[in-house]
């Protein structure tokens, strides 16, 4: 009996191959389009520096804007996917923080590990977010360690954000709040404080 010519014999190559190939060139062009954000669609000030693996991520037109001597440490993450992100002079951003635009945050602006201030996404297609289409952070605000804030959220100026905290609705100025969800804690802690 006769046996069918072979054309293109690639079983013993597809078993190695595809993987190693695909996965290298995949991690090449992501690299790639990384660098390409992080030098080319990045406004920074003087002195700005990025943390190892610091990755942004952005969709044609938003950008970044970040101000003087901000500081971004290890393996945070950048998404200007819905909007821009501004980050205003001398902030500082902890280890593996989530920013998500489109925000505006002000000066002096300090966060812990692990924090996260999300964008508008929902998990329904077509579901659009109601009310406001920016997140505001404010100047001189600490967000501690774990905290998320959620979209639309407006943050006073000089206000504290406790460690763990869930941000649901909007802080006022110099308030010191807390919580899942968060709520005003700032009698409760003057008490404590003496102030």
């Amino acid at each position: 009996m006769i046996q069918p010519a072979r054309c293109n014999d690639y079983s013993t190559l597809e078993k190695f191959t595809p993987t190693v190939v695909k996965s290298v060139t995949k991690r090449l062009y992501y690299r790639l389009l990384r660098f390409k954000n992080k030098y080319f669609y990045i406004e920074k000030g003087k002195f700005v520096e990025y943390g190892y693996r610091f990755r942004f991520e952005r969709v044609h037109p938003y950008r970044a804007f970040i101000g003087d001597r901000t500081i971004l440490e290890e393996f945070n993450i950048w998404n200007a996917n819905s909007g821009n992100i501004i980050a205003g002079r001398r902030c500082w951003f902890g280890l593996h923080n989530i920013v998500m635009g489109p925000v505006r945050m002000g000066d002096k602006v300090s966060t812990g590990p692990h924090v996260s201030i999300l964008g508008p996404r929902h998990p329904l297609a077509g579901m659009e977010h109601e009310g406001p289409q920016e997140t505001i952070i404010g100047n001189n605000v600490w967000i501690s360690t774990g905290s998320i804030i959620l979209f639309g959220i407006k943050i006073g100026d000089n206000a504290i954000i406790s460690a763990g905290s869930v941000v649901t609705k909007d802080v006022p100025e110099g308030a010191f709040v807390g919580g899942n969800p968060a709520r005003d804690l700032s009698k409760m802690v003057g008490k404590v404080w003496g102030i």
